[in-house]
């Protein structure tokens, strides 16, 4: 769109041009202009308008034609023009010539339909010819506040939920207190009664009342193990972790040395790979190989002979897998996806003892390292469990 000097509306208000070289470079000058994404928007000293770029219309909605000429005030919000007029006449006076982007902080304009955006705003102060101009280069930084505030009500919601679950943490250390202190001592009670039947009375009892108290025993301490378990379970997601050097073959060796102790009949050779050193909160790794080769060491009881592997191999782009493999009973692997849920067992709790909760364990810690825990198994050929720290 040209004015009546045959100038596009969008370069500055005609000046005297001596030669071809001058509209040459004013060419080139507005076709910088034209392709700027931020508004340029320059004004004389009466803050008449005389530079409006096309990014300033896009960002203002006003084309360039119907504002050349027109108050600076027009793209201003009312409320601001005492404090823009202030601004002006203090840069007019200072030293400096330019304001970088947003060195005043934001600033606000007004669109052509009355909307308010925010903006900053770089201002530079030139003389041409016995004229003062000044330009600002505005950036919309609407989408810049909308994501800021939506970060504040982020964290406002994460403030929150922290808040409720610092509430939660506190109920369920009320509760696990509860389950630790008043659910045990019936037990103990159910359990040591059971006892006191059996020792004082058991020549006045017959087979069947006798079995039925012994079954009361195993189920009370069965429910005393499970009680157990959960409270470690609960610990796990709750307790700090301290990283640190572990040994995980020296871990591994301990474990298995107090297996072979406990059961120095039993024909079992335990192959721990030497020197594999992690980092890892030690208490807790020493937990998932207890846990690990502790189920290696049950499912292979009912073998002649066993072999329980500790190992790792090397990954060219992550972390060291570390495995214990057995050649017990092994599993469907069709129910592999039970076997780290609390509670889950593949196998009965008359074959092999347990309360399900050691692979839940395993799995806890595990992904408390950041890493990752899977089994791969097959029925009567053994299982191998797989995990890394990080």
């Amino acid at each position: 769109m040209a004015d009546q000097s045959g100038y596009n509306a969008t370069s500055m208000h005609p000046l005297p041009a001596s030669d071809e070289d001058l509209l040459a470079s004013r060419a080139l000058f507005k076709g910088i202009l034209d392709i700027a994404a931020d508004a340029v928007v320059s004004i004389d000293e009466r803050e008449s308008i005389v530079l409006f770029n096309q990014g300033a219309e896009r960002i203002f909605g006003y084309q360039a034609a119907e504002l050349i000429g027109q108050p600076l005030s027009v793209l201003l919000p009312p409320h601001v023009g005492d404090s823009h007029h202030h601004h002006i006449a203090h840069f007019r006076r200072s030293p400096s010539h330019a304001r970088q982007m947003g060195e005043r902080g934001a600033i606000y304009g007004r669109r052509k339909d009355g909307s308010v955006f925010p903006a900053e705003a770089s201002i530079s102060r030139i003389e041409i010819e016995g004229r003062t101009i000044f330009t600002a280069i505005l950036r919309d930084i609407t989408p810049q506040r909308e994501a800021e505030a939506s970060i504040q009500r982020l964290n406002g919601d994460l403030l929150h939920r922290a808040a409720q679950l610092e509430v939660a943490n506190r109920e369920l250390e009320a509760f696990s207190y509860s389950v630790s202190h008043d659910l045990r001592q019936p037990l103990r009670s159910i359990d040591g009664f059971s006892q006191v039947l059996l020792e004082d009375y058991g020549d006045r009892l017959d087979g069947e009342a006798k079995d039925s108290l012994n079954r009361i025993r195993a189920a009370s301490q069965r429910m005393a193990q499970l009680i157990d378990d959960i409270l470690n379970l609960s610990r796990l997601t709750r307790g700090e972790m301290h990283r640190d050097r572990v040994d995980l073959s020296a871990l591994a060796r301990q474990v298995a040395d107090e297996f072979s102790r406990s059961a120095p009949e039993r024909d079992v050779a335990f192959h721990i790979a030497p020197d594999l050193i992690d980092e890892g909160d030690p208490h807790l790794v020493r937990s998932v190989l207890a846990n690990l080769l502790g189920n290696a060491w049950k499912y292979t009881s009912k073998r002649p002979s066993a072999n329980i592997v500790f190992g790792a191999r090397s990954q060219a782009d992550g972390p060291r897998i570390y495995f214990v493999q057995d050649d017990g009973v092994g599993f469907d692997m069709t129910y592999a996806d039970k076997l780290f849920g609390a509670f889950q067992r593949l196998h009965g709790a008359d074959e092999y003892p347990g309360t399900g909760v050691g692979l839940a364990t395993v799995q806890r810690i595990v992904h408390k390292h950041g890493g990752e825990v899977w089994a791969e198994a097959a029925i009567d050929k053994g299982a191998s469990f797989f995990f890394t720290l990080h």
